[in-house]
């Protein structure tokens, strides 16, 4: 059985006001069949523990045009008030089928105990709930990490929810990252639910401990030769608008003008790292690309930015991988490729930039 992609993006849902809870409270009929898998929680690069669920549903129960589905997530600490989480979002015309749908949705945690209570429904009433508790706490190996989110704290990724920062007098030089949009696993043809995740929450643990600054991000896949979302002006309540190209992202269907280039790859991010030639900092961030050739001399033109390779490595993959195009085009500018499997990995990588 295939899988369907949402048009929506679901993991950086938004926090709602609390008087979701009548629309959460009303009585659906559980008609929509649905299967929903707890992802449990993880600390991630900003020392945050990330968590969330996903979810699956055979697409025949939405046949034809004009669907629509919305999701409502209540998350209550132990020893707290209920945090509302909300996504909706049109799907396409669906035909008779026997794909299923499949996407999920996250949110940040502090350490304690949380019911996570979960609805489903569509634009005719009908619906699917869930519910679950997760628990949250540093193991022993951690337990020395300063952690960024106060026990029994929720809090969505663009870190609304979250206690403010400490205050920076003076904001950092200009930034531009490009995030490679691409599955962790080279094996892998497509991104699943859990690459989206580790992506969207990188990129905003990675902007929240830089500190304020002018960011430019764009968001670009290597085997496409495409530039999938571009904002001069980023801010991290625009996390929904990342997630939504990301998952957009159709890896198994490639233009025929891009197979008849076989080396387009090496000019198309060679002309990315050159618009960036005189930025104060340049961020490479995402996992390891399917190229492991050398990026050609003379490719890259000499500029006065500082150049960050920050690659994304499966925490369980032992070694080191072997050199990829993203590292050669860095070292031709003599810049920095920084592995990171773990969150000290990340706090290490901080301090570099």
């Amino acid at each position: 059985m295939g899988t369907l992609q949402l048009v929506a993006f679901v993991w950086a849902q938004a926090l709602l006001p609390t008087t979701w809870v009548n629309t959460f409270d009303r009585v659906y009929p559980q008609t929509l069949k649905c299967e929903v898998q707890p992802a449990p929680p993880y600390l991630n690069f900003g020392f945050r523990f990330q968590s969330g669920y996903f979810f699956s549903l055979a697409a025949n129960q939405l046949q034809g045009a004009g669907h629509r589905l919305a999701i409502v997530t209540k998350v209550t600490p132990e020893n707290g008030p209920p945090v509302f989480f909300g996504q909706g979002f049109d799907l396409p015309v669906i035909p008779k089928t026997n794909q299923s749908i499949e996407t999920g949705g996250g949110y940040l945690l502090g350490e304690g105990r949380y019911k996570v209570e979960w609805l489903l429904y569509d634009e005719q009433g009908r619906a699917c709930r869930r519910s679950w508790t997760t628990k949250v706490a540093l193991n022993r190996a951690d337990r020395k990490i300063k952690l960024a989110l106060p026990p029994n704290t929720v809090a969505e990724f663009s870190l609304r929810g979250a206690p403010p920062p400490p205050r920076q007098t003076k904001p950092g030089g200009p930034l531009t990252v490009f995030l490679n949009a691409a599955p962790i696993s080279l094996r892998r043809t497509r991104l699943r639910p859990s690459d989206e995740m580790l992506l969207v929450g990188a990129l905003s643990s990675l902007l929240e401990r830089l500190g304020p600054r002018p960011v430019k991000l764009v968001v670009f896949n290597l085997d496409k030769r495409q530039e999938l979302y571009r904002r001069e002006k980023f801010q991290l309540t625009e996390l929904n608008q990342v997630g939504r190209a990301i998952s957009e992202l159709e890896l198994g269907l490639v233009e025929y003008q891009v197979l008849q280039q076989p080396k387009g790859h090496v000019e198309f991010l060679a002309d990315l790292l050159n618009q960036e030639a005189n930025t104060d900092t340049v961020v490479l961030l995402g996992p390891t690309t399917r190229y492991f050739e050398k990026m050609p001399a003379g490719k890259i033109e000499n500029g006065s930015a500082r150049l960050f390779n920050l690659q994304l490595l499966p925490f369980l993959r032992a070694g080191v991988p072997f050199p990829d195009i993203l590292d050669s085009a860095v070292r031709r500018r003599k810049g920095k490729s920084l592995l990171l499997r773990t969150p000290a990995d990340f706090a290490r990588a901080i301090e570099a930039l």
